[in-house]
């Protein structure tokens, strides 16, 4: 469900389901899920990073970047969990 759901969400009006995403990822403990909801926020960061004023459609700009506090601090938390993981086992390979 997650890589259909990362692979298909659009760049635009993330204000409408990023909430529902972050959610949603709080729910698993999954390294695999982490991964791929780490490269969509990634996605998402390279995307609006460069965008000043807010068209429709846009990301606007919150506590760091595009992201509230709440979410930067789980964004970051599972980056470094996942870090930890490829520093200890091969990179790409779930047991």
């Amino acid at each position: 469900m997650v890589p259909v759901l990362t692979s298909f969400l659009p760049p635009t009006h993330t204000n409408l389901y990023i909430p529902a995403c972050f959610a949603m990822w709080k729910g698993f403990n999954s390294s695999a899920i982490d991964d791929r909801f780490i490269e969509l926020c990634g996605e998402l960061s390279e995307e609006h990073v460069s965008k000043s004023n807010a068209p429709e459609g846009e990301a606007i700009w919150k506590d760091v970047g595009i992201w509230s506090q709440s979410q930067w601090d789980l964004l970051v938390g599972k980056g470094l969990s996942s870090l930890s993981e490829c520093l200890t086992t091969p990179c790409g390979v779930y047991l």
